[in-house]
């Protein structure tokens, strides 16, 4: 079983539990990926389906919805965005999840902060949506206006860096090591020590082989997407595409 925080792993299994016994759908709050696994355990264990949204295609936390084959899930988080002047300062993802952890309200209730030039999105869940234009009105010293919006925001896929290099082979310890540019032996004690997920999922098997689409996710570093894989070169080495999305 995925190893997980002890009170997430109990919402998750009474949750699981609750759309067995009322049979019905059971929205819950946003999950990691981890955590995502660990729900997928949870409602096989309990024979009902389990869905995920985090409002955009990439999103890496996402709220959980655990409901009976015959209905749809149903999700209830709301959308916020938060402007700030950015002619007279910046507020970037660090400032602006900090304040918002400041204000005492528990991570699971947020999905992602998608934060942009003078702007950004927050997907929350409404237990606390009434809260936040009231109480989050400054991450440090930059003033912030925040407010529900009616419908969701049009969010376009970020555009991370991208990397070309070589690498022996489609190990994911390998690809680790050449986007977060350490050595194999380093990358390997990272996914060991899960640190790093695929495609959400933790993986802890350094010798998992990748495929071109496939997304990482490294805790206090950011994404890598490996983006396409060359013919093998004369030196028997692979060439790679990777984006590079580094967490600021």
């Amino acid at each position: 079983m995925p190893r997980t925080d002890e009170q997430a792993a109990l919402r998750l299994r009474q949750g699981a539990a609750r759309a067995d016994k009322l049979d019905c759908p059971v929205p819950g709050r946003f999950v990691t990926g981890e955590e995502r696994a660990l729900a997928v355990h949870m409602a096989r264990e309990n024979q009902v389906d389990v869905s995920f949204d985090g409002g955009w295609p990439d999103a890496e936390r996402v709220q959980v919805c655990f409901h009976p084959p015959w209905a749809e899930a149903e999700f209830t988080a709301l959308w916020v965005e938060i402007r700030w002047a950015a002619k007279f300062a910046r507020a970037d993802h660090r400032d602006l999840l900090g304040s918002l952890m400041a204000l005492g309200m528990d991570r699971s209730f947020f999905g992602d902060l998608i934060a942009l030039e003078d702007h950004a999105y927050l997907l929350v869940l409404p237990e606390v949506a009434a809260r936040l234009p009231v109480e989050w009105d400054k991450a440090g010293n930059v003033p912030l206006q925040v407010k529900l919006l009616e419908e969701p925001p049009v969010i376009a896929p970020p555009k991370g860096e991208e990397l070309r290099d070589t690498v022996a082979s489609l190990r994911l310890d390998s690809i680790l090591a050449s986007g977060v540019k350490t050595s194999r032996a380093r990358a390997a004690e990272m996914i060991r020590a899960g640190l790093v997920a695929v495609e959400h999922g933790v993986e802890e098997r350094i010798d998992r082989q990748l495929e071109p689409g496939q997304l990482l996710s490294v805790r206090g570093f950011g994404r890598i997407r490996l983006i396409s894989v060359g013919d093998r070169t004369r030196k028997d080495r692979l060439p790679v595409t990777l984006e590079i999305f580094k967490r600021t």
